[in-house]
């Protein structure tokens, strides 16, 4: 239990009177289960569900989300003891270590269910738990409450929300399963729990994931929705350059057809011939049609009536879709955190300016991670407490690790230079943790070695580097010239 260190009590002129329930509300634009908070029916759930699936299929917007989930995917998660921990403690955090590898799925799995926020903006993973023991299928035998499967719910199936009368509280997901294959869940349907709504899973039964949640909004934010208009121009012009292309190539379908079939006053039967050859142009235009077969008719010089021929085009275009084309690719990366995609597929760029755009990306992915992370402590971990009768006024974390990898080449300069202005003590710790992020094992018996032990791996042999500092010069070893070390522009100068 967390122990309360000021051990404060009220003053002498006693509390003051006031109301300490909520009064206010977030606000939130919902009706019936239904939130509509984006100004575009299109990007308004449900009717967002294809325009994201549709977006989700443009190779750039599909190549920025999966570098984004796989980059979240490959990192290591580990669960961290609080502070001061006890015996009892230790036990519990290494019971959630086994919670994470217990289950019927991978962790990583459930990773890259969970970024699925990033195409929808949210995720609903259903918490299902098993005892552990050999009946259950645990490897574990303590039969106490561990993790089963946590259990994705398809975005296509959640219909609407279940809120509190007042509004501020989330009190379940209806689920749909007739929305993507009726036949498949037929006896669900059927089952007495099955409303015209759905199936209701009450709130405790899930971990809600949101993108850039806020407000109280259970669907997130999806990141798609910045990339709406850019991805709508961008498919707008390439369809415009594909058919211009296909003309180019081909030839505009240009067709005659005597003046009495489109005459305002035409016989219904003329009226049905105009509308079939505006059918039969169609098709040849959106190359839905190969061939055509018109009547064998002629007037009286010898002149077909009916007469379908390709018109050629010069091919000039006033417009440069290919600049705009990547204009708008440019705006979708950028709005996804995922411009450096681009770098290799231009003839420009530096180094310089790709270690910028690769720190974005990690500023992104570490906020994805914090809020996977706090829903799973905040959620998961407390309830799991709960179910297994212990106190959750003090619990384990779990925790991710750094997202980006030792770039030893700058970690070895830096050991370099401190060490040169001789400002790099020569202790156990330090040299411990130079070790461990060279990416050596066996750093831990640095820290348990004897003084007189540890002190006997070092020789003094020293290249001078800094020494030039001490006299007041420029040369990295002052008045020796012919060390080595005096070519190292990476010394201390």
């Amino acid at each position: 239990m967390a122990e309360d260190k000021q051990k404060l009590v009220a003053g002498e002129l006693g509390p003051v009177r006031i109301a300490l329930r909520e009064i206010g509300t977030v606000g939130l634009s919902e009706l019936n289960g239904d939130i509509s908070e984006s100004i575009r029916k299109e990007l308004t759930w449900p009717t967002s569900i294809n325009t994201y699936r549709k977006m989700y299929s443009d190779p750039l917007i599909y190549a920025a989300i999966q570098n984004m989930t796989n980059m979240i995917a490959k990192v290591r998660w580990y669960v961290k003891a609080p502070d001061g921990a006890d015996s009892q403690m230790l036990k519990k955090a290494e019971f959630i270590t086994q919670c994470m590898s217990d289950m019927e799925h991978s962790w990583e799995s459930f990773i890259r269910n969970v970024m699925t926020m990033a195409i929808y903006g949210f995720q609903v993973s259903e918490k299902v738990y098993r005892r552990r023991n050999s009946q259950s299928g645990s490897k574990y035998r303590d039969n106490l409450i561990g993790w089963r499967k946590l259990a994705a719910r398809s975005q296509r199936t959640i219909k609407k929300w279940k809120f509190s009368e007042d509004g501020r509280d989330l009190l379940g997901v209806y689920q749909d399963l007739s929305m993507v294959n009726g036949n498949r869940f037929s006896l669900m349907i059927k089952s007495p729990e099955y409303t015209a709504d759905g199936i209701l899973i009450d709130r405790n039964r899930f971990m809600l994931f949101n993108y850039n949640g806020r407000n109280g909004n259970p669907e997130g934010e999806s990141p798609l929705n910045a990339c709406w208009q850019p991805w709508k121009f961008k498919v707008i012009l390439e369809e415009q350059e594909a058919i211009g292309i296909a003309r180019d190539l081909n030839g505009l379908p240009f067709m005659t057809i005597p003046a009495q079939y489109m005459a305002e006053d035409a016989s219904p039967e003329d009226k049905k011939v105009y509308e079939y050859c505006q059918s039969l142009i169609s098709r040849l235009q959106s190359n839905e049609q190969g061939g055509i077969i018109l009547p064998s008719v002629y007037d009286e010089r010898g002149n077909p009536l009916f007469k379908i021929e390709l018109l050629g085009t010069k091919g000039n275009k006033q417009f440069d879709t290919d600049k705009s084309i990547k204009r708008y690719d440019d705006k979708i990366l950028t709005a996804l955190f995922s411009d450096i995609l681009k770098l290799g597929q231009q003839t420009h760029g530096s180094f310089s300016l790709a270690g910028a755009k690769t720190n974005i990306v990690a500023v992104n992915i570490e906020a994805r991670l914090k809020e996977i992370a706090e829903v799973i402590n905040q959620d998961l971990i407390k309830d799991t407490f709960r179910r297994n009768g212990w106190t959750d006024t003090e619990l384990p974390e779990v925790c991710f690790e750094d997202l980006d990898e030792e770039d030893l080449d700058m970690f070895s300069k830096m050991v370099q230079r401190i060490a040169a202005v001789n400002m790099m003590p020569r202790s156990r710790e330090i040299i411990s943790q130079i070790v461990k992020r060279s990416g050596f094992d066996g750093w831990e018996t640095f820290l348990e070695m004897p003084e007189k032990e540890f002190n006997k791996l070092f020789t003094d042999n020293e290249t001078g580097a800094g020494e030039g500092m001490e006299e007041g010069m420029n040369s990295g070893t002052g008045t020796t010239t012919t060390e080595n070390s005096d070519l190292n522009t990476e010394n201390a100068a």
